[in-house]
Parts: structure tokens; C-alpha cells; sequence
């Protein structure tokens, strides 16, 4: 296990080019019932807003929508990566890459099939996402009885729509079968930006990948723990936080380290 606080001295290291990449649901907002309502825990956005000012790079990158970060996130300085880094927030809109378009008709298709399937069923909710459809069942009042009943219908569609299943916390999501995930995106924000060391933070199975690419990079995982953390996310070596909110204190103590810095 590695102390947060060596992580943070890294990257408050004068002369260096660094950058702290962070997922959103789980890590700087706390999981809810109603996916909705996720916000910012208090406070978040002003220290995001002074990290952004004080290292070179500070992205958030999630699998929810890039619009939807723009909404709850759209902080000065910012870099903001949604649908798991496939799309960007460039000019006040969203850009995709050009690959993911023409997967577009299968989401909706997909999209179409669960919610039939699934809008009159107690407790379980699909979600639109516009490059991807997700179904969660957190307010089943059989929370066993619903993964069993979604995972039948989201295994066909995968299957014959030629989807990418991606399992998390009480939800499974389709989306194109690309060639990317959290640790292709992060591994652009690295180049693109020229970093020579970097941290990612995620608390799901979608952050494994960039987990995986970070240590790859000689970076540090910073992994946010729950009463629902999956084995091979809490099996992932680095800094671990108990909560969003050790998390945030931690972040904090990040941005005091850089203010001394200068």
C-alpha cells in the first residue's frame, strides 16, 4: 500500500510535469440512489479549480456523458473525458472520436430493447447516455433477483448487437466495442500533454485499465474504497482512500503542498 501523502509529494515536485486524472462518480461525488442527482461533494470545486491552476493537468475522466461532467464540472482549467474517454468538452460542446459514430444506431437500438424490458420493473432504471445505455437496479427491492434478470436481457443484446458489456457498481452498461477505455485515454492525456508523472484516481471496475496504465507509466493509483468495492479493484496496489470524502481531504492536502511550492 502506498501512503497518499508520498503521492502527493510527488507531485508537488518543482521542475516536473504533472497531472492528476480523477473519476467522478464514487471518487469526487459519492454513489446515490437516483444516478441523477450524483454531484461534487461540497468544496470540491474549489480546490479542483486551484489544483487545475497549479498542475498541468487536471482531467476528470468517467464514463458518464461529456455533457454531463460539463454540467456538474465545468470548472476553470479543467480537462473534462466522458463515455470512458472516447468523448471531450472542446469550445462549450462535445466531440467524439470518429469511430464511436457509427455505433450510434446500436445504443439507440439497445437503448430501445431495455427500456421495454425494464421501465415498468420495481427499482431498476436505464439510463441514456447518448454514446451508451446503461441499467441499474440500486433501488430493487431484490437487488440479486434484478442483476440476475438484467444481465440475461444485457448479455443478448451484447451478443447480438455486437456491444461492449461494461459491469460496475449495481449497473452494467453497453457501449461500442472499441479498442478503448480509461487507460487508452489516459495514456493520450499523458502524451498529448507531455507529463512526466501522473496519478489517477477511480473507485470501479471501469478503472482498471487506466489503473493498469498509470503503474505502467510509473504513476500512482489512487483507489477509492465503498462497501461495494469489487475484489479486483480492491486487490489494485497504491493509495487508498475510505471514502470520497478522504479522498477530498486528501486533494486538499495536495493543493496546500503546491501552494508552498510556489
Amino acid at each position: 500500500m502506498t501512503d497518499p501523502l508520498d503521492v502527493a509529494r510527488h507531485l508537488a515536485v518543482p521542475g516536473r510535469r504533472c497531472g492528476l486524472v480523477t473519476d467522478f462518480d464514487g471518487v469526487l461525488a459519492p454513489i446515490v440512489d437516483d444516478p441523477a442527482a450524483s454531484a461534487l461533494l461540497a468544496g470540491a470545486a474549489e480546490v479542483l479549480t486551484s489544483l487545475a491552476g497549479r498542475l498541468d493537468v487536471v482531467a476528470l475522466l468517467s464514463g458518464r456523458p461529456v455533457g454531463f461532467l460539463a454540467e456538474r464540472a465545468g470548472l476553470p482549467g479543467l480537462l473534462l473525458l466522458g463515455s470512458y474517454g472516447i468523448e471531450s468538452w472542446e469550445d462549450g460542446r462535445a466531440r467524439a472520436l470518429p469511430a464511436v459514430e457509427a455505433w450510434r444506431p446500436a445504443v439507440a437500438q439497445a437503448s430501445e430493447r431495455l427500456h421495454a424490458a425494464f421501465d415498468d420493473a420495481a427499482g431498476i432504471h436505464v439510463e441514456d447516455k447518448g454514446l451508451a445505455v446503461a441499467v441499474h437496479w440500486r433501488r430493487a427491492p431484490d437487488q440479486a433477483a434484478a442483476q440476475s434478470l438484467t444481465t440475461a436481457v444485457v448479455d443478448e443484446l451484447a451478443s447480438t448487437l455486437g456491444l461492449h458489456r461494461e459491469p460496475g457498481k449495481l449497473v452494467q452498461e453497453l457501449r461500442a466495442p472499441l479498442q478503448e477505455d480509461k487507460g487508452t485515454a489516459l495514456r493520450r492525456v499523458v502524451a498529448d500533454h507531455g507529463l512526466q508523472h501522473v496519478a489517477y484516481a477511480g473507485d470501479d471496475r471501469g478503472d482498471l485499465p487506466a489503473f493498469a496504465a498509470v503503474q505502467e507509466l510509473g504513476g500512482h493509483a489512487l483507489v477509492v474504497h465503498s462497501p461495494e468495492v469489487a475484489p479486483e479493484v480492491a486487490a489494485v496496489p497504491g493509495a487508498v482512500f475510505e471514502s470520497p470524502a478522504a479522498f477530498l481531504d486528501w486533494l486538499r492536502t495536495l493543493d496546500g503542498l503546491l501552494s508552498e511550492r510556489g
